[in-house]
């Protein structure tokens, strides 16, 4: 609902100016900057749905938490504290719908096979959610359909800004997740090796 509202808001925001100044001289500049918004911010949810639907269909062994864009590094964490990221993380969307397996919240910690598949889901979070930011400027290709519009700039532009931060702040929240979900299951092993022994003995 909070993202929904958020991209509301900066859609108005945009609108607003572009329609009042009329950067374009249209005959119908409130029509032709609404269509703009709206085409922009459509294009920029295709695009993001493109590069999901790659993403999701590479091995599971690509999406290893402990090496490349999904490991979190020292720094990191500490970058992520700073921003204060578990005080809006759960105001992000979950789409975990679309894979039939919810990350709002870990309601099975006990659950090795759970949070372990848990772990898979938020790396192959953070690879999408990274990799829509730089594809997220192919939506200013549809300047291309009306060459030396100034709304590829005025709407276009802004459009794919707001685009890439809001898809770059889910990928924070699920990278600041991964090494508290590989701590549960590392604890789990732990237990589970501890009352292995007492059997044992």
């Amino acid at each position: 609902m909070y993202y929904l509202l958020t991209i509301f808001i900066c859609a108005l925001i945009i609108y607003i100016p572009n329609a009042i100044c009329n950067v374009s001289g249209s005959d119908n500049p409130w029509v032709y900057y609404l269509l703009a918004v709206v085409i922009y911010i459509a294009a920029s949810v295709v695009v993001d749905g493109i590069v999901a639907f790659i993403i999701r269909r590479l091995p599971a062994k690509w999406m290893n938490p402990d090496k490349g864009m999904i490991k979190t590094r020292p720094w990191e964490q500490k970058f992520y504290d700073k921003i204060k990221v578990p005080s809006w993380k759960k105001f992000m969307p979950d789409l975990g719908a679309f894979t039939k397996f919810p990350k709002g919240q870990i309601v099975d910690p006990k659950n090795n096979e759970y949070i372990e598949r848990f772990i898979l889901e938020a790396s192959y979070g953070v690879v999408i959610h990274y990799l829509s930011v730089p594809f997220s400027a192919l939506i200013l290709l549809l300047g291309l359909i009306k060459p030396n519009d100034l709304a590829t700039w005025t709407v276009g532009v802004p459009v794919m800004v707001v685009n890439m931060v809001l898809i770059l702040l889910p990928a924070l929240s699920l990278k600041y997740n991964i090494p508290k979900l590989k701590r549960i299951y590392d604890m789990n092993v732990r237990l589970a090796n501890k009352k292995a022994q007492i059997k044992k003995d």
